[in-house]
């Protein structure tokens, strides 16, 4: 009987593997098909394509960060290849490598790709989704036409106190910190900057005072806490800015749930409009969009006007990584560091503590280009073929709907363009100096980052006054790696670096 009813066992999986065989073979010759997609047109694709995840697979599974595993997928090119063909699971996508193409498409051909890939993605969380960030045309070109008045020296002026007071705050927060036997204060730079841009968007995006240094606790920091942390969100921003198809299908709130935050904005929309006060924030020019004339393309009422928060949320995150990530390098190299403190204390000596003093810190404005360029703080660019397009100077012709990338950590670290790329080095960004057309961390063209300015003022507010202050450095032992779950650049172990209080 065990004899009988072994070998009936091996007759049942001898009957489902020659049933399921068909099935592999018809998955191997569409999986080929698919993946030979920029083959048959001409195009140069990666090598070791995967049947099922195509070129993405250590991205999908999060064994590398996306945005790197782009930087590899650039790499794996050959040196010249302009561009090159790759596969997120069967779908085609095109890697430009080249920034006269680059020039050319974000640029002269704007029309044709105005829009992101995941632009207008129709999910429940539109506040990440409904701005400048992810509409399409034409709502997009209106609303930039009033965002960018809003953004001006004058309103960056109005906000410059608002930063200082939270500055005040972090550095009473550092002061209070455990003194180790070598005189220092052991902090892990990339929370301090979170807490930081927590309270900052509280005030500047939701006009409403927060104190996460000395009440991390309170509802809005720890839901604040969830948006740069939650795991539910790594795996959203995957899928949105890789996969936004799936977005369509899940339908959900999977990027933030921003009850809270709807609660905080719509009372202080209300209390400004009661009181008729101003205090120098984003809301106060909400208010003026909403009572000013309205334009059917995109009317400012309602939801509409809470969407546009959710610019700053993604905007102040990526300036807090530019602060943390150049922090670390000065903390690496002594030297900048040094002179960087010089040419802080210059600026303050010679103005007073204030907005034109920011102003005139040339040489910490290198160290933060620098910064953005070895680590990106949202490292790749995207844009969708509308139309049928022809590469200009080439046979290759993209189908519309195309998927367009560019890799921040390719172009960006690329020894053609920058020599030593991997150094640290802010002599690239002297004055006078020819900077690479490769360098592109706020994009290019008309879609380019609106909020460039305000997040080199929020990054210099934080670098100037812990250096002015204290000294840092980063043990060895302290070494920080990507997160490989993060689409946005962060360190999945923090950045921990030693601060010590300077003589004065």
């Amino acid at each position: 009987m065990e004899w009988i009813s072994s070998s009936s066992v091996v007759s049942v999986i001898s009957v489902t593997l020659i049933s399921l065989l068909p099935l592999f073979l018809l998955f191997w010759i569409y999986a080929n098909y698919k993946l030979n997609y920029w083959s048959r047109r001409g195009v140069e694709q990666l090598p070791n394509t995967d049947l099922v995840f195509g070129n993405f697979k250590d991205a999908v599974l999060f064994r590398t960060a996306p945005g790197w595993h782009l930087g590899n997928l650039y790499r794996a090119a050959r040196k010249d290849s302009p561009f090159v063909g790759f596969y997120i699971f069967h779908k085609p996508c095109l890697l430009l490598r080249d920034p006269e193409i680059i020039k050319q498409i974000l640029i002269r051909d704007f029309e044709n790709f105005s829009d992101r890939h995941f632009a207008g993605s129709q999910q429940k969380d539109s506040i990440g989704m409904k701005n400048l960030f992810g509409l399409k045309n034409p709502a997009w070109k209106y609303l930039r036409a009033k965002i960018t008045p809003t953004l001006t020296r004058g309103k960056l002026k109005q906000m410059f106190p608002l930063m200082t007071e939270i500055g005040d705050n972090m550095m009473h927060y550092l002061k209070d910190q455990k003194i180790e036997e070598d005189r220092t204060r052991v902090v892990d730079a990339q929370e301090l900057n979170y807490k930081f841009t927590t309270d900052l968007i509280a005030s500047v995006a939701l006009g409403t005072q927060m104190d996460s240094f000395n009440y991390p606790n309170e509802e809005f920091s720890k839901c604040v806490s969830e948006f740069f942390h939650g795991f539910k969100r790594m795996v959203a921003l995957v899928t949105v800015f890789f996969m936004p198809e799936l977005v369509e299908k899940i339908g959900s709130n999977i990027l933030f749930d921003s009850k809270f935050v709807r609660k905080v904005f719509w009372n202080a929309v209300d209390e400004r409009e009661k009181s008729g006060s101003k205090r120098g924030d984003f809301i106060d020019s909400l208010v003026q969009l909403k009572n000013g004339e309205q334009n059917p393309t995109y009317r400012f009422e309602g939801e509409n006007l809470l969407y546009q928060s959710g610019t700053f949320f993604s905007g102040f995150e990526s300036s807090s990584t530019t602060t943390s990530f150049t922090l670390m390098e000065l903390a690496k190299n002594e030297q900048y560091q040094e002179r960087a403190r010089k040419d802080i204390l210059r600026a303050i000596g010679e103005h007073g503590w204030g907005y034109e003093a920011i102003n005139d810190m040339k040489y910490l404005d290198q160290c933060i280009a620098e910064g953005v360029r070895l680590h990106p703080p949202v490292s790749t660019i995207d844009r969708f073929t509308r139309d049928e397009y022809r590469i200009p100077g080439t046979d290759v012709v993209l189908e519309s709907e195309t998927p367009i990338y560019i890799s921040l950590y390719g172009l960006q670290e690329d020894p053609k363009f920058f020599e030593d790329p991997g150094v640290f080095n802010p002599e690239r960004f002297r004055e006078g100096r020819q900077v690479s057309e490769a360098y592109i961390p706020f994009g290019l063209g008309p879609r380019m980052c609106v909020g460039m300015k305000v997040g080199q003022l929020h990054a210099k507010v934080v670098l100037s006054m812990i250096l002015k202050e204290y000294e840092v450095y980063q043990s060895p032992e302290d070494k920080s790696y990507l997160d490989p779950r993060s689409t946005f650049t962060a360190a999945a172990n923090g950045i921990i670096l030693h601060f010590r209080k300077l003589e004065t």
